[in-house]
């Protein structure tokens, strides 16, 4: 084997073979760094090509460039529609959005299927109804405030009841602004989310029933209540006044054709009428007329109920008599700041501190009352220390005052009384220090009447006694 070796090792060496060796690895070292350029150029060139092709062809939701003036295509899907067909305004840039609280703890325990709140989208304008069963100590201007102060409300305003238990009022959006509503009733509140909206709203002509402009407050209360069976509701007019509306209607003949079914079913013509507007504005008002004439149906400006008292809780007082056909047998009275409470034989002022149990009232109060069992409502005044044998006045608003042939003075009242005046009828002060004379006695004056004898006509007449003027 070491023979072998050695001989192997002895081998001579072809010449030039070095020179080949050497030759052959320069090659190789320049094929390599050929191939190396060859690539870093494909690389460049395809990186130029990309960006010419951007440049050409930018994409609409990418980050390379201001893309906001091109349009996106529509989808095949999407109803053709004119530009007309949507507000001139575009949605507000995107921000973060706004939350409110809508407080709607209820005051007592009810069942798990009463509802504690209920909210209404209408538009013409766009606007949100929200209305909050069993509460007492809402505070409107802690919730309407921050709102108003927001740039994505339009307005807010009450929508009063016939029901002092529950609450309602109107949050009015402006264009483009979109909401949503998150329950928390556990907690005893509603979320109210507002933000701008995507897509522009669509504006388009509705047509609706509307009754005359109206101040608001319980005129438009006892209006509502004097309707047919229906949806209504309470909207704010350009001019600051409120109207009764009802529907919402594509054309006008859905509108009249409604309007006669209402009359049809006993609604005294002209109450309401066919109106229109843009669905992004607020109606109208009519400015032929500024005030409006109730149906004959007008409640008096008070109720007069009566009874011993059987409760006192708080600033509440519970009346209660054994008259079967006494709707208001039993009642409960709200005695706030403006509960005026007197005497009935000499009108000296006393306080609830001063009611006690077993003591017989006899009060007025407003006709907006809840409809619980027994109801409820505000009272105006109350008449306390009644005689056995006197004869209780009555509390009344002066609505109209004439003179007679014979020379009296004709008063007219709400509650259905006319008094004639005449030289024998005693006209005080409140307190009785002042004596006045007939020309106190205006219309919308408020006054207590004291008299003996009246007709049993309607309304009943009498010659009163004596009359204070309340100031």
């Amino acid at each position: 084997m070491n023979k072998g070796k050695e001989n192997y090792n002895n081998i001579p060496l072809p010449d030039g073979l070095s020179d080949a060796i050497r030759t052959g690895m320069d090659r190789g070292q320049k094929y390599t760094a050929k191939k190396w350029i060859t690539g870093f150029g494909s690389l460049a060139a395809a990186c130029l090509c990309l960006v010419v092709i951007m440049r050409i062809f930018p994409f609409t939701n990418g980050t390379g460039g201001d893309n906001s003036n091109i349009p996106s295509p529509a989808n095949s899907s999407d109803t053709p529609v004119t530009p007309q067909a949507f507000s001139d305004e575009r949605p507000v840039e995107v921000q973060n959005p706004e939350s409110y609280r809508i407080p709607c703890k209820q005051t007592t325990e009810t069942s798990p299927k009463m509802p504690v709140y209920h909210v209404e989208e209408k538009w013409a304008p766009h606007r949100l109804i929200f209305t909050l069963y069993d509460i007492r100590d809402f505070d409107f201007d802690a919730v309407s405030k921050p709102l108003l102060e927001s740039s994505m409300v339009q307005d807010v305003y009450r929508s009063i009841l016939l029901d002092d238990s529950a609450v309602s009022f109107v949050v009015e959006l402006p264009i483009n602004i979109e909401y949503q509503l998150s329950e928390h009733t556990g907690d005893g509140y509603v979320e109210l989310s507002l933000r701008p909206s995507d897509t522009a709203d669509e504006i388009r002509e509705i047509y609706f029933l509307s009754s005359p402009e109206m101040d608001g407050g319980e005129e438009t209360a006892l209006f509502r209540e004097s309707l047919p069976a229906g949806e209504y509701s309470i909207v704010k007019t350009r001019e600051g006044k409120f109207l009764v509306v009802s529907g919402e209607f594509e054309t006008q003949q859905e509108a009249e054709e409604m309007l006669a079914q209402l009359e049809q079913n006993g609604m005294e013509p002209g109450t309401l009428q066919v109106a229109s507007c843009m669905s992004d504005e607020s109606p109208a008002g009519s400015a032929s007329q500024d005030t409006v004439t109730l149906p004959e149906t007008t409640m008096p400006s008070s109720i007069r109920v009566y009874g011993t008292v059987t409760e006192i809780n708080g600033s509440q007082v519970t009346i209660s008599n054994d008259n079967q056909d006494d709707p208001y047998s039993t009642i409960i009275l709200n005695i706030n700041e403006d509960t005026l409470i007197l005497t009935a034989e000499d009108c000296k002022e006393k306080t609830l501190k001063d009611l006690q149990k077993g003591d017989i009232l006899y009060a007025y109060v407003s006709p907006v009352m809840t409809r619980s069992l027994p109801p409820m409502s505000n009272a105006e005044l109350i008449l306390c220390q009644i005689p056995a044998d006197m004869m209780v006045p009555t509390y009344a608003a002066i609505t109209d005052v004439s003179s007679d042939p014979d020379g009296s003075l004709r008063i007219t009242t709400d509650q259905e009384l006319v008094c004639y005046i005449n030289e024998d009828t005693v006209i005080k002060t409140l307190d009785g220090k002042k004596d006045l004379d007939s020309s106190a006695l205006q219309s919308g004056n408020k006054i207590l009447i004291w008299y003996q004898i009246a007709t049993l006509s309607i309304p009943a007449q009498t010659n009163p006694d004596e009359i204070r003027v309340l100031p």
